[in-house]
Order: C-alpha cells, then sequence, then structure tokens
C-alpha cells in the first residue's frame, strides 16, 4: 500500500545539503509539513529557501546526545523521520588514526542510535524512521563501511522489533556526488567519480537527486521493515578496485 504524505510531520536530520535537501524538496512536493535540521544556521536558511512548501528547521548536532534528546522534545508527535547524519574517513583498521576513527563511529552510528533512541518514541505507529549507511566493504574503507555502516543496518533490525508496528529501514548509498567532497580537489574528484562511473554497470556516479526516490519509497511503502536497501549503480554485481 502507497501511504500520501500530505500534511504528515516529516523530520529530516541532515536535510540542510546533499541527499538529505533532495530527500526534503521530494516529501514537502508531495505535500508534507518538513522540518530539517543540521548544526549550522546559515545552511539551514539556505536549505529552507530552496524548498517549495511547509518547510521548518531546527538546530541539532547529532555528535551530542543532549541536543538530540532536547531537539525532539519539542515535538509531540511525528510520522516520519529520516537520518543522514554522519562522517566518512578513509584508512583500514590497521593505519588508521585512532582519534579519527572513534569520530568516525561517533558520527555515523552514535549519532545515528541518538536519533532511534530519543526521535522513534516519538513517531505515530503508523510512521517510520530510515536511517543512511553506506556501500560495502572496500579496500581501506573499513572504518566506515564494514564497522559503522554494518552497525546502522543491524541497529535498524533491531529497533524495527522494539518500536514496532513503527516502521524502521535503511538506505545505503554508494558514492554520490554532493557537497561532501567539496573539500576534495575538483581534479581529483572528477577523476575518482570518472574511474568509477567506468565499472557501474549503469555507467555514472548518482547526484543527490538520483538517490533521494527510493527514501520517498520507503516512507510511503507500508508493508516494509527492518531492511537495508542498496543505491549503487550495480556495485554489488562486481569488486570495485
Amino acid at each position: 500500500m502507497t501511504e500520501s504524505l500530505v500534511n504528515q510531520n516529516v523530520v529530516i536530520i541532515g536535510g540542510s545539503s546533499g541527499i538529505g535537501l533532495a530527500v526534503a524538496k521530494l516529501v514537502a512536493h508531495q505535500g508534507a509539513k518538513v522540518t530539517i535540521a543540521s548544526r549550522s544556521t546559515e545552511r539551514l536558511e539556505k536549505a529552507a529557501k530552496d524548498i517549495e512548501g511547509d518547510i521548518h528547521f531546527g538546530i541539532v548536532n547529532t555528535l551530542d546526545e543532549n541536543s538530540v534528546k532536547e531537539f525532539f522534545a519539542n515535538f509531540d508527535q511525528i510520522d516520519h523521520v529520516l537520518c543522514f547524519a554522519g562522517d566518512s574517513m578513509g584508512g583500514g583498521v590497521l593505519n588508521s588514526d585512532i582519534a579519527t576513527a572513534q569520530n568516525a563511529m561517533q558520527s555515523k552510528f552514535w549519532g545515528q542510535f541518538y536519533v532511534g533512541r530519543y526521535g522513534g518514541l516519538k513517531i505515530k505507529p503508523t510512521g517510520s524512521l530510515t536511517f543512511t549507511s553506506g556501500s560495502g566493504p572496500r579496500p581501506h574503507q573499513a572504518i566506515s563501511t564494514v564497522a559503522a555502516n554494518a552497525g546502522v543496518s543491524l541497529l535498524a533490525e533491531s529497533l524495527a522489533k522494539e518500536l514496532a508496528p513503527v516502521r524502521v529501514n535503511v538506505v545505503a548509498p554508494y558514492y554520490t556526488d554532493t557537497p561532501m567532497w567539496s573539500e576534495m580537489a575538483t581534479d581529483a574528484r572528477k577523476e575518482l567519480f570518472a574511474r568509477l562511473a567506468k565499472q557501474l554497470p549503469i555507467g555514472f556516479i548518482a547526484k543527490a537527486e538520483d538517490v533521494a526516490p527510493t527514501y520517498l519509497h520507503i516512507l510511503q511503502s507500508t508493508y516494509l521493515t527492518g531492511i537495508t536497501i542498496p543505491v549503487n549503480g550495480g556495485a554489488l554485481l562486481q569488486t570495485i578496485e
């Protein structure tokens, strides 16, 4: 069954840029009342101007448990919560800086844990909670992909039982061309994306707008819970170097 989002309250953590912003635009277009949240007031104000519809925004820092708790204390009931929190990092288990690795886990896993813990209790029984993980194991990417992303998927499976009948799922995007890559030199980024695109059956690296419809599908699919959906252009069909 496909659920209408008209007048439903949708909270998007990390909705001020990238995939989160693309999802906010889609959901608002469906008639939902959308609240986007992140750490930056400036980015939130700019994003809100780019979204047509009933838009609100709030400040939350998913690295801080109290910040997440206080943010959700402002809501009575929510229909859907989506979380795009989390910073990725390179480096394998044997050569990563421990402090950086711990920060990546705190951001990617624990940030979403806090959202599930405090946001999940505010979701209506007919609603949903959607996390974001990432691509599977890759050389020198063990911290962000193997540990944190796997943890997010298992967290969702657990919460799908604890919060039932609230639906809890995960979207696992592959490399996506978003502002997250802005710190990488332009030429190096283009070279990376071009190389990876040639190895994908679909032939290109996604932009945020290519990934966002999967989140919309999850919100509206009333018989979907406890799963992780990879959105990767066919990356699982072959070994990506």
